[in-house]
């Protein structure tokens, strides 16, 4: 079990008290892995946890990634530090690997969220960036940014993870879903934090955006070049239209500038498209390539 921590003295405590006995006769190990500045990594220790220290400025992707490296259990399922996920639902997201029915396993924090835990705005822009992973990497998720996941440690031989910071939580549903592996989602509880949010909305909801816009151009960039192609091939339908009214009906050429924007979007989506088909054609040999090379290994 991996628990990230920043400055969670007030917190991670109980959150270890919790999970030990959550996790009362079972074999397990419990790693924090810590950023903090405060008293955090002492509390950690005194309550039983395996403490690694965090290197780098990266954010909670970070520190995830470099938990791994430590984490000895067939199974790895993280969560928060701040006592917002209840330690008791570990055994929940983890019954789906058990029996053999997901590699990956997501909490939904929706299922049973505590009165004033998550702030209105938040809820409508986590709402948005878990329908656009859905569109774009085809999932049925209701809660994408969910900070707690389960999942087979088989499967960190298989995807690959960038992003350092709350995209984390995007990109792994995106690689497992990528690599045509099985995702489950089961209700958690979500709780009020204790301490002081260092989520800041706007700037993470950004960031995960345009870390789904990298990630679908990697992944599916037909798709996304494609939908880019033909949003510009209609804006430059739209603004021609009066010079087209204005020909039908006069036979003159008077608005010139339109006609002008016009053909840039025309000419820039139909370069979109074509990235998008040239894109998608490397993908396809990159896949093919690595097919052979799994088949001969």
């Amino acid at each position: 079990m991996i628990i990230p921590t920043k400055n969670e003295q007030g917190s991670i405590a109980a959150v270890i008290e919790e999970s030990k006995k959550a996790l009362e006769g079972i074999e397990h190990e419990i790693v924090v892995v810590d950023a903090s500045t405060d008293n955090t990594p002492v509390e950690a220790i005194r309550a039983g946890a395996k403490l690694v220290k965090q290197i780098g400025s990266g954010g909670v992707g970070e520190a995830l990634i470099q938990a791994f490296y430590w984490a000895r259990g067939e199974y790895v399922i993280f969560f928060d530090g701040d006592c917002t996920y209840d330690p008791s639902d570990i055994h929940k997201v983890i019954e789906p690997l058990l029996r053999g029915e997901a590699d990956l396993v997501n909490g939904n924090r929706f299922y049973n969220m505590e009165k004033g835990a998550m702030p209105f705005g938040n809820k409508i822009g986590n709402m948005f960036l878990t329908w656009l992973g859905n569109m774009l990497f085809h999932t049925s998720i209701k809660d994408s940014q969910s900070g707690m996941k389960a999942f087979r440690r088989d499967m960190l031989i298989r995807v690959t993870l960038w992003e350092r910071g709350f995209p984390f939580c995007s990109e792994i549903l995106a690689e497992a879903s990528k690599l045509g592996m099985r995702i489950a989602e089961v209700g958690v509880t979500y709780r009020r934090r204790v301490g002081k949010t260092k989520l800041n909305p706007a700037m993470s909801g950004l960031r995960i955006f345009w870390a789904s816009f990298k990630m679908l151009r990697d992944y599916d960039p037909l798709f996304l070049f494609l939908e880019i192609g033909l949003l510009l091939e209609a804006i430059g339908f739209i603004i021609a239209w009066p010079v087209i009214v204005e020909y039908i009906q006069q036979g003159t050429f008077r608005l010139i500038g339109r006609i002008l924007v016009a053909l840039f979007c025309w000419f820039a989506g139909l370069l979109s498209i074509f990235t998008g088909i040239i894109l998608e054609g490397f993908n396809y040999s990159v896949k093919k390539i690595e097919a052979r090379l799994s088949n001969h290994s």
